[in-house]
Formats: C-alpha cells, structure tokens, sequence
C-alpha cells in the first residue's frame, strides 16, 4: 500500500511538472510568434493604438479595409475581428485594449449567431486563454467564470490553456501562414452560383450574456470612445428581424446602427460575395467606401451639435 502511495505520488509530481513544462513552453511561443493568428493577437491585445478598431467575427475581419477607413477619416485604424467569434471574445480584447488607451471610435460588426442567438458560448473562450491570469489580461478572467464556472478550475492547467492549440503556435514561430493588413483579411474569390435558399425562422431565442456584454461594452466606451454598430450584407434578401436585439440597445443609448443587412446595392450581386454571408475583397471594398462616408458624417454631425 504504501509503495502505491508513493508511485502514485510521483506520478502526480510528473504530471505537474509536464503541465508546467508545456504552460512555459506555450508562453514562450506565444510571446515569440512571428506571424500568424498568435502574433495577431498578441498584437491587439498588447500592441496596437489605431484610433479605430473594427470587432466582431468573420464579417469584420473581412468586410472592413482599415486603409480606407484611414484614407476616408483621417484616423488610423485596425481590424480587430475573428473568425468564427463574437461579443465574449471581442469584450476580452477590448478590455485587455482599454487597460492601456481607449480608441477614438469602435465600429462594432454585429453577427446574430455570434452576438445575439443563443449557442455554445465555450468556443468564444479559445482565443482569450493566452491571456488568462496575465497581467495584462487579468480583466479577461470574470468572462470564463460568467460562462462556466468551472473554467475557475480547469485554467490552473496549463496543459488545458494551450489544449490543441501547440501545432499552431508551433507554424507562427516558424512559419507563419495567416497574412493581414492591419488585421484586414480579405477574401479574393467570386461565388459561381447561387447558394441554396435558407428558410427564414419565425422565432428566435437570444443570449443573456452576450446582450450583457454588448450592453457593458456601450457603458464603458461613454464618454471615452464613439461606438458605432454595423450590419454588413447578406446575399440575400432577407428581412433583419433578427437584429431587433441591437436596435433596441442603439435605441436605448443614441448609438449609430449602420445596417446594410438587406442593402440591394449588395444582395444577390454574386461579384460582391465569396460565399452567402461573406464579402470577397470587391465588396468589401465598395462596402468599405460606403460605411467611412456614413461614420464621417456622424463624427461631423456630432462636431457640428458640440459648437
């Protein structure tokens, strides 16, 4: 019996020296990567100071080109957007941001699957686990409680904080494959038929805690920071009761909603679309174009009431 104690002992001494080892290996090519999703991140989260940031999912991330932002506004900007991620990821960054400045304007892409329906909210913790219990990232940690409560407890693992991840920290320390213009990604392909129809849904149910974050985002950008929500376009016609959620919240606290959502300059133009729910990179561009001309006359209309 005791020999079993001690084997078992050692054993649990191996594992937490093995989690240890592979937490300090997964820092070290996290703050080391050289390109790629990791340096990306690492970027916004501790790097840059655009005057505008762009956030949402994968329809910010590739409908929003900061250079003509820039070129439109005179501002500098960054796109800060992620794929297959909404409001509890981008709330993460955007505190970790807020510890260091706060920008001069936000331009939020609204995505209903990943900010307002509601879903699996585990998968939007992926890309803050870096930064957990960090300094720089300690405002992060509430969000995985909020979610889980357990996550209190798994994230004393370093081995579950990198989890699959190591093969991609690995490709950004050697070889990075992801490229991007100040976070733009822009996708260079045509839709070459039309997409199959999708039934329109009569009901839908909404996601406390996402509502919860983008509401706290609101509070804490006043007075600090213009934010700004926007809708970009669907192939299709389709009506937007499914963002009745975020007109509300603009309503309620006098925010710009820019929705594009049903706009037939884009819908059903195959040249604009790489698939039914994105842009490719000529749309994004024409869309681009038109979302900067609708913020710079908010930013001098709201000059214009200041005098």
């Amino acid at each position: 019996m005791k020999k079993s104690f001690i084997l078992l002992g050692i054993f649990a001494l191996l594992v937490i020296v093995c989690d240890f080892a592979v937490g300090a290996v997964g820092d070290k090519l996290v703050n080391n990567a050289k390109g790629g999703d990791t340096k990306r991140k690492n970027y916004i989260a501790r790097g840059t100071n655009a005057d505008i940031l762009i956030f949402g999912s994968s329809r910010a991330i590739h409908h929003y080109d900061p250079d003509i932002l820039q070129d439109t506004l005179g501002l500098t900007a960054y796109n800060c957007g992620f794929d297959g991620n909404g409001i509890i990821c981008s709330y993460g960054f955007f505190k970790m941001i807020t510890q260091r400045y706060y920008p001069k304007i936000l331009i939020y892409e609204v995505t209903s699957g990943f900010d307002l329906l509601v879903g699996d909210n585990h998968k939007y913790l992926g890309n803050l686990r870096y930064f957990y219990n960090k300094r720089d990232g300690n405002s992060v940690d509430s969000i995985f409680w909020k979610v889980d409560c357990t996550e209190r407890y798994k994230m004393f693992s370093k081995m579950y904080r990198f989890n699959s991840t190591i093969p991609q920290l690995i490709m950004d320390n050697l070889h990075p494959l992801h490229e991007d213009n100040k976070g733009y990604r822009p996708q260079d392909k045509e839709m070459t038929s039309d997409p199959k129809p999708v039934d329109v849904q009569d009901t839908y149910v909404y996601d406390s805690l996402k509502l919860y974050y983008l509401e706290k985002m609101i509070n804490e950008c006043k007075g600090k920071t213009q934010i700004i929500f926007a809708v970009s376009p669907l192939y299709e016609n389709t009506d937007d009761r499914v963002n009745e959620p975020i007109k509300k919240l603009c309503d309620k606290y006098e925010i710009p909603l820019l929705s594009h959502y049903t706009d037939s300059t884009f819908n059903n133009r195959r040249e604009y679309f790489y698939d039914r729910s994105h842009l490719n990179q000529t749309g994004a561009t024409a869309y681009s174009k038109l979302i900067s001309g609708e913020i710079k006359a908010i930013i001098q209309n709201r000059c214009h009431k200041n005098l």
